[in-house]
């Protein structure tokens, strides 16, 4: 009997100290202040083409902080500085058309007439649960990755988005 209640008090010990480890850490509060974040959607404009939504986190003039990637609506993006406006990062988050893009699948009663379906596409699973009016930012911070949560994230009009290229749009 003492044997097994060693064995059981060890693995009991080692599997609270495995999870201690691996736990990502999230920060309620954000490391700098933080303007109104916002989203748009936006679609490509001709049949088949893909759409998706962009994330705009807006920071304090002058904030040290090194965003990379953000976690919203159940997708992973990366973030990047606005070349125009250095304390604004943007996220962009496309959702293919399902439109002319499905796989030729082989449906056949022997399965080896199956080999080379393409695997169907997963979402991430996310490593946080949010709602859909939040999002996580993943930053690094002398060398140590860290996450905060970003709540109250609105919905804006699309009509005073710029467009990267206006040139190409032909009407």
């Amino acid at each position: 009997m003492k044997p097994f209640l060693h064995i059981l008090f060890f693995c009991t010990f080692l599997f609270i100290f495995a999870n201690c480890a691996n736990g990502k850490k999230l920060q309620e509060e954000p490391p700098v202040t933080l303007e109104q974040a916002y989203y748009t959607s936006w679609t490509g404009g001709v049949k088949g083409a893909d759409s998706g939504f962009n994330l705009f986190i807006p920071v304090e003039k002058g904030a040290k902080i090194d965003m990379d990637t953000v976690y919203f609506r159940g997708r992973k993006a990366v973030l990047q500085k606005d070349s125009q406006h250095p304390n604004l990062y943007i996220a962009t988050f496309k959702i293919p058309s399902a439109e002319g893009k499905a796989p030729e699948l082989i449906m056949h009663e022997d399965p080896k007439k199956e080999f080379g379906n393409p695997a169907p596409e997963r979402l991430e699973k996310m490593p946080f649960g949010m709602e859909k009016d939040e999002a996580v930012v993943r930053y690094t911070k002398h060398g140590k990755v860290k996450y905060f949560r970003i709540t109250g994230i609105k919905k804006r009009d699309s009509t005073g988005v710029k467009i990267k290229k206006p040139e190409n749009i032909r009407h």
